[in-house]
């Protein structure tokens, strides 16, 4: 009676089995691992890297800075130009910012 229950795995495993006696079918290779092949030589120092951090953080300071300038004209339209946040706003872009806002004083 214990043969008639057989396990599915068991039964596919058997069915592998014979068509490999009968020449059916070839035997799996045992399991190789990959082999690790060697690092690759340290990169020439005789090249100076440019950090991406530069561009990044020169494109931020730009987004900030225009922020900042737009923050401050809108600041003049509702409350003055001698109002104390409108000031605060200037010195803060004027300080951080370079000669960009000449430019956009333009556009």
């Amino acid at each position: 009676m214990s043969a008639a229950i057989v396990e599915p795995h068991d039964k596919m495993r058997s069915r592998d089995v014979n068509k490999v006696a009968r020449g059916e079918q070839a035997p799996r290779p045992a399991h190789e691992p990959g082999t690790v092949s060697r690092a690759p030589p340290p990169s020439s120092t005789d090249h100076p890297k440019i950090p991406k951090v530069e561009a990044e953080t020169s494109n931020s300071q730009m987004r900030r800075c225009y922020d900042s300038y737009y923050e401050y004209h809108r600041c003049i339209i509702e409350k003055g130009k001698e109002a104390p946040e409108c000031v605060k706003v200037a010195k803060y872009y004027k300080s951080m910012c370079p000669d960009w806002t000449g430019k956009w004083s333009i556009q």
